[in-house]
């Protein structure tokens, strides 16, 4: 466990391997909506995901898998069902701001 102040990366074995799999998770339109759907709640169910994102079921287990590899979701099963949780302290680790910039950005799109 990291004795720092500010959270350290995910998983991944290096930090240079660290920033190819954050840039790999957000390089997608998908997963940038699905960061901003699951960074609006705090936690998503994959239900809502499916009703929100045009894309089929096994599109989103992709991407999910590509985010959580990256640090950046947090799944939790519930029974039959999936919730996915934004782990913030990653995203602000890698892009501080970018999420509060993404949620801005989609609110003055809906106005």
């Amino acid at each position: 466990m990291s004795t720092d102040s500010q959270p350290g990366p995910p998983v991944a074995p290096s930090l240079h391997d660290s920033y190819v799999a954050f840039g790999k998770a957000i390089a997608d339109p998908t997963r940038l909506d699905m960061l901003v759907l699951i960074g609006e709640t705090g936690e998503y169910p994959c239900t809502a995901l499916e009703q929100q994102l045009p894309v089929s079921k096994s599109t989103i287990s992709y991407h999910v898998k590509v985010l959580t590899r990256a640090g950046l979701v947090k799944v939790r099963r519930e029974g039959r069902f999936f919730h996915y949780e934004l782990q913030r302290e990653v995203l602000d680790y890698f892009a501080p701001g970018l999420l509060a910039r993404l949620l801005a950005a989609r609110t003055r799109n809906e106005s």
